[in-house]
């Protein structure tokens, strides 16, 4: 290692920090997949692959809270947090244009490397929920553009709770 150059320690580091990457890339990928219900799944792939103006009346109940509203893709999920953000923040909605370009790069990317695993390649981590009714403790609070975690998701059912419903 003290006859190295510099250029064959930073080739060598790199390639380390590569193969970290895609072993955490592939972990991910799996966990995500064995955690996720695989009917919520199957229910959420036309949404997150097909028409980017699908939606479907979604409720789930995530770390003890129900969130019940109209699920998107994440297109359409980002295209509203964005026109959220442009009239108060022009700066903030340029550098998150930039971060979801850098995002959508990285992805295809890591799914180009994982092509011996499918399943990473077609499943969202997110629902994408458009103004929805979070249902805590007793209360009611509208929300915006919001999204969740599907492996937070412990139970779902199709259809949307009403707004004036009590817990």
């Amino acid at each position: 290692m003290a006859n190295d150059s510099a250029h064959d320690t930073v080739t060598r580091v790199h390639a380390e920090h590569q193969e970290k990457f895609r072993a955490h890339h592939e972990r991910f990928a799996a966990q995500s997949w064995y955690d996720v219900d695989p009917r919520l799944a199957l229910l959420l792939a036309p949404i997150s692959k097909g028409d980017p103006d699908a939606t479907i009346e979604l409720t789930v109940v995530a770390d003890g809270t129900v969130i019940s509203g109209s699920v998107v893709s994440e297109q359409a999920w980002a295209r509203r947090q964005h026109d959220q953000i442009r009239p108060g923040s022009p700066a903030i909605a340029d550098a998150l244009d930039a971060l979801q370009s850098a995002m959508d790069e990285q992805r295809h990317r890591a799914a180009a490397d994982t092509d011996a695993n499918a399943q990473p390649k077609t499943q969202d981590r997110y629902i994408h929920f458009l103004a929805p009714l979070l249902l805590s403790g007793g209360e009611h609070v509208h929300l915006q553009a919001t999204r969740v975690d599907l492996r937070k998701v412990s139970a779902w059912s199709i259809g949307r709770v009403p707004a004036d419903q009590e817990l």
